[in-house]
């Protein structure tokens, strides 16, 4: 009987697993069905344009992502700072600012006749043409460096103080102690933050496309919709896809890379390698520096413009805006993470290499563009016809931010599961409790703060997303990110400055919340 249940649930995880990676399946299908000449005269006369300029915007992107991250996280870790905790939510806090309305902010505020560009144009030389790469990349990168900021803090913070006393005593300087032992030993966690950019650079559309940056992302949409070459937008989802592969391939290998050194990492780093109160003043001020660009600058500028239009907006399609992202968010939401601890709980307690390789392939989905899920979705029901009554619907919609964002809730419920002893599981089973029960009394009081915390970090998610939402929302139905997009392609980026800032205070609550919970978890020490 033991027997049969557990082909049962590896049976049902398969099924699941296989039904949400469809996507996946759909557009590698397609590679066999693309039209020869029309990919010939796109390469040869587009391709490496779309790939230059993609590449410049990941390259410079992520390198000034590094140094807004790596260094705060640094020195909030080993100098003896006061207020650690709010520094670390300070800094987390421009992850509620999309990357668009981030992008669209700053392009009022630095163009033609806006206030930054009045001042700069006074003092300098002021170029106002920042619709390029160049400015993008500090624009993107004042948004996403926080990936980059927790996933440092972390491993710094995880660096055994023992460790680096013993460095201290063989005489080694703070530059030797920094270039030797921290760095190498953190290197994994911040190029695992560096992959997570990347991969939010490479679904970015709305800013690309405001900026006129041809980026892939750009192109799917571009050729799919306006141009009607469905060939050239396949083609370059399958290029997407295996950038995709290979940073998860990367990640995992730094991932295992991490485990071979782990004896190296304790969690006890009360190590203070800067104790000069005379240059907490400095400190402080390279610390707040990203969350001044990246939070402080733009959130002014969108609250003036909301102060500056309120008379003009239409409240009522305001509330009803709202509603359509936090319902479509909250359903979305419990869904994801309903399935991922139903998944998790499956592989925790049947360990085989079925349950293990869906979830592994299941975690790509984060890493997959907006664009090409929304593109593989399509593709599906134009070859089936009879799923056509899906288009436009409500569910497609819901079932593609499953796809994109199960991984976002399966991290943080695994990393809370594995920290269960299956010892109480077994001793459940001894006083014949089923599975009911032992998840009721268990499993699920032990986790909670785990669900709670992947149940936020997708509903942030949904919220900012925008790739997925234009291209398979139903007909008339906006949320507050695709409103925000379309006032900022009709140049009235001053008038959707209140759809911008509401977005920013339901993220901002979030991530306070998500912060408090891994605070009375300790993932920050130090």
């Amino acid at each position: 009987m033991e027997i049969e249940k557990k082909n049962l649930f590896t049976f049902s995880v398969i099924i699941l697993g296989g039904f949400i990676i469809l996507p996946i399946i759909v557009i590698f299908f397609q590679i066999f069905k693309l039209s020869n000449n029309d990919l010939i005269e796109f390469i040869d006369s587009n391709f490496i344009n779309y790939l230059n300029q993609t590449l410049t915007l990941i390259f410079f992107t992520s390198f000034y992502s590094l140094i807004f991250a790596v260094i705060p996280a640094f020195l909030v870790t080993f100098c003896n700072l006061k207020f650690k905790k709010i520094i670390d939510l300070l800094l987390i806090l421009p992850l509620s600012i999309p990357c668009y309305i981030l992008a669209f902010t700053y392009s009022d505020i630095l163009g033609f006749n806006g206030v930054g560009y009045d001042f700069l144009n006074t003092f300098f030389e002021f170029d106002n043409d920042i619709l390029n790469v160049n400015w993008l990349s500090f624009f993107l990168a004042c948004s996403l460096y926080p990936y980059i900021y927790i996933t440092s803090r972390i491993s710094f913070s995880l660096i055994g103080s023992t460790y680096l006393n013993l460095s201290r005593s063989l005489s080694l300087s703070k530059f030797s102690i920094i270039y030797k032992v921290i760095l190498p030993l953190s290197f994994s966690g911040v190029i695992s933050g560096l992959i997570l950019v990347v991969m939010e650079i490479l679904n970015e559309y709305g800013a690309v496309k405001y900026f006129g940056i041809e980026t892939f992302s750009v192109g799917i949409f571009k050729y799919w919709f306006s141009l009607d070459n469905k060939s050239v937008s396949i083609f370059l989802s399958a290029i997407l896809l295996i950038i995709v592969f290979f940073l998860v391939t990367l990640s995992n290998y730094f991932s295992k890379r991490d485990e071979k050194i782990s004896y190296h990492i304790k969690s006890d780093n009360n190590y203070i390698l800067y104790k000069n109160n005379k240059l907490n003043t400095l400190f402080y001020f390279v610390i707040f520096l990203p969350l001044f660009f990246g939070f402080i600058i733009p959130l002014f500028f969108i609250v003036k413009n909301v102060i500056s239009n309120f008379n003009s907006y239409n409240f009522n399609e305001i509330f009803e805006l709202l509603y359509n992202t936090l319902h479509l968010g909250a359903i979305s939401s419990f869904i994801i993470v309903f399935i991922a601890f139903y998944l998790l709980n499956v592989k925790r307690v049947i360990k085989n290499i079925y349950t293990n390789g869906v979830l592994k392939i299941i975690t790509t989905g984060y890493a997959i563009p907006g664009a090409v899920i929304g593109l593989s979705l399509m593709l599906l029901i134009r070859v089936n016809s009879e799923l056509t009554f899906l288009m436009g619907s409500i569910y497609l919609l819901i079932y593609a931010y499953v796809f994109r964002f199960m991984s976002v809730a399966i991290f943080p419920i695994q990393s809370s599961l594995e920290r269960q002893p299956i010892i109480y599981d077994k001793q459940a089973k001894a006083l014949k409790s089923n599975y009911f029960k032992i998840f009721r009394n268990i499993t699920y009081p032990l986790n909670k703060y785990a669900l709670l915390s992947a149940f936020i970090l997708v509903f942030i998610d949904i919220i900012k997303e925008l790739p997925v939402t234009l291209i398979l929302r139903p007909f008339n139905f906006n949320t507050l990110a695709t409103q925000t997009f379309e006032y900022a392609s009709e140049e009235r980026l001053g008038f959707s400055s209140l759809y911008s800032l509401i977005i920013i205070i339901c993220c901002s609550i979030m991530l306070v919340l998500v912060t408090t919970v891994l605070n009375k978890k300790n993932v920050f020490r130090g």
